[in-house]
This record gives structure tokens, C-alpha cells and sequence, in this order.
């Protein structure tokens, strides 16, 4: 069956299909005999599945970074909204050389604009916030950041210049670096061909990238969907005031909704991403799921009827596009992966 044929309002994806980018997502360097056995087919088999899966897909091969083991201590995501709307074409044109934004993407609904962004200091970051307030006075903007803890759910995609803001601490050399800065392009980079890119040979790539996974600066090998084909991706704030029951009842049924999503393996998590965050909200998320209807309903409504005596005041928009950075969509096991902070 091929990918991509759709059935009502929905693309059909094979038992095959979604085991394949299971795998991809925990380990994008698995090998075609490791995913020639998760598929049970032939190696042959599985190459051309995978191939199949990456252009119908846009997958992109990425690094899952722990970014406090990197020496990332300052990370913040915004919400934007203008008075005047700035093209497309001058956002990216903006953000291009931009070394903080990780991840923009354009929104449509209570904002216009969400931006993930990394500094190496405080005093970095709010000079960063500061000037992009500034040179984007024209347009009027009303700027919301938010202290992005870290994500329970999910992961943010870095840009290819996180490299260059590693302490010196952290004790990652120019080799590390270049490393890095491939495996974040393409983690699915055969060692041959790392030892062409960074002038290195092959036994010390395969020691560094060991060193690199041991000390959990890199968290995952993985993957990131761009074009699932269908469905829509809400990112949400919620502010609430706690009550007694916040802890004791609301949180854990968020976190066994969380958890049981990929209980029927879907072929992209109802949730990318899930994080406390601190501010003027205290939890931000991102949902997806075959229509905007139900990606609302999972970001907005279920929340709303779940916290309802803690005042839930929420804000909410329809992603759009991303100008830059990649789209956090994946399929990743939630209960083997939700990083617990409340029991």
C-alpha cells in the first residue's frame, strides 16, 4: 500500500509504517537491520520503506539535546502579536542569522508569532529580547515571553548555531562541536561520511559521538515530521490559580492523558510537546491531531473542563508555518519518555 493514499479525510499509513517511525523517532541512527526486524521484512524491504516514509513525510534527521548539560541555562519561548503584520519574507529575512531563535513559527489566532529561544546568560538573553523588541518596533508588537523550563513531552529542534554558544565548561572541543553541528543537520549521517564532513577518521567519530551519548549532552538521535499530510498543530498557555485538587487530581489525569496517547500508536503524538514554564503562564503545550476541531479540543477544551476550579485563562494559536527551525512532530512512546516532576 502506498503512503500518503488518502481514505475520507485521512492519509492510510501501514502497521509497518508507524513502527518504522517509531523507531526513527527513539533512535534515528537504528540500522536497516534493526528496522528490517522492528518491520519483519527483508533489509531491502525496510531501505525503501524508510525512503518512502522520509518523502512522504519530510522527515528530518535531528539531535534531541539535553540543553542544561550543554550549558543552556536561559531558555524562553514568546508569543507575539502585532498591531501591523510583517510579511513572511521579512521574518525570515530577520530571524536568518539569528543565533538565540531557535524555532520560529508563524501562528494564527490570540498571536501572531512563536519563538523558542537559547542564551548562554541571562544578561545575553535580555539584551537578545531586548533588541528584538526594538528592531521590531515598527510593527507594534506585543511581546509575552515565558521561562521555558524544560520539556516534560517533546523536545525543541536547535539551529545548526547552538554550537557556538557552548561554555567552555562543558568541555566540548572544536571536533565535538563539528560533530554536533552535523549530526544536527543529518543524524542519520553514516560515519564514512562524518569522517569526509569533518576531516576526521572514523574510530575517533565513533568514540566522540559514544563520549557525547554518555554524558547525555545528546539525549536522542531522532527525527522531526514536516509534512504529516494532514491534521492540524495548536500550540497553547494556560494560566490557572491552584486549588487544593490542582496537584492531587488535575495534574496526574493530565499526566495519564499525556502518557496513554500512544496507546493505539498514532502516526504522529496527539502531543509534541508538553512544558512547564514560568511567568505570566504556567504551562505551555502543543497539540495535533486530524482536523483543527480536535487539535482545539485537546489544547483548549479538555483542559478547560479539567481545571475549571483552578480559573483556567488560556491563549491559544494555529501554527502555520515554521520560518525557522523544524517542526517538533514525531512519534515517540509516551509513557516510556514523559519526564515526571509531580507524582
Amino acid at each position: 500500500m502506498r503512503i500518503g493514499i488518502v481514505a475520507g479525510d485521512e492519509p492510510i499509513f501501514t502497521n509497518r509504517d508507524r513502527m518504522l517511525l517509531m523507531e526513527l523517532s527513539a533512535d534515528a541512527r537504528a540500522s536497516l537491520t534493526r528496522l528490517a526486524k522492528v518491520a519483519g521484512c527483508s533489509v531491502a524491504t525496510a531501505a525503501k520503506l524508510v525512503d518512502r516514509l522520509v518523502r512522504a513525510l519530510d522527515i528530518r534527521f535531528t539531535l534531541e539535546i539535553d540543553m542544561d548539560r550543554l550549558g543552556f541555562p536561559e531558555r524562553h519561548i514568546l508569543m507575539l502579536k502585532f498591531k501591523k503584520k510583517p510579511g513572511e519574507e521579512f521574518l525570515r529575512d530577520f530571524f536568518k542569522g539569528d543565533t538565540y531563535a531557535q524555532d520560529v513559527y508563524l501562528t494564527s489566532g490570540d498571536f501572531d508569532l512563536l519563538v523558542f529561544a537559547a542564551a548562554d546568560t541571562p544578561i545575553n538573553y535580555i539584551r537578545w529580547e531586548t533588541d528584538l523588541a526594538a528592531n521590531l518596533s515598527d510593527y507594534e508588537p506585543e511581546l509575552r515571553p515565558s521561562e521555558f523550563v524544560f520539556p516534560q513531552l517533546g523536545f525543541v529542534p536547535l539551529s545548526d548555531g547552538f554550537v557556538d554558544f557552548i561554555r567552555e565548561e562543558i568541555r566540548a572541543d572544536k571536533k565535538d562541536r563539528q560533530i554536533l553541528r552535523e549530526l544536527n543537520r543529518n543524524s542519520r549521517v553514516g560515519y564514512r561520511d562524518l569522517a569526509r564532513l569533518t576531516g576526521m577518521n572514523e574510530d575517533t567519530i565513533r568514540y566522540r559521538i559514544f563520549k557525547l551519548v554518555k554524558r547525555q549532552i545528546v539525549r536522542r538521535f531522532t527525527i522531526a515530521v514536516q509534512n504529516p499530510g494532514y491534521g492540524s498543530l495548536v500550540a497553547y498557555f494556560l494560566r490557572y490559580r491552584f486549588s487544593k485538587n490542582t496537584t492531587t487530581d488535575a495534574f496526574p489525569q493530565m499526566r495519564n492523558r499525556y502518557m496513554n496517547e500512544g496507546a493505539e500508536t498514532p502516526l504522529i503524538n496527539t502531543y509534541p510537546m508538553i512544558a512547564p514554564i514560568s511567568g505570566s503562564y504556567r504551562s505551555f503545550g502543543m497539540a495535533f491531531d486530524r482536523d483543527r476541531k480536535q487539535a482545539l479540543y485537546n489544547a483548549v477544551k479538555w483542559h478547560s473542563i479539567l481545571l475549571k476550579k483552578e480559573e483556567i485563562r488560556e491563549r491559544h494559536a494555529l501554527i502555520t508555518k515554521p520560518i525557522k527551525g523544524l517542526l517538533p512532530l514525531r512519534n515517540l512512546d509516551p509513557k516510556q519518555h514523559y519526564r515526571l516532576i509531580w507524582t
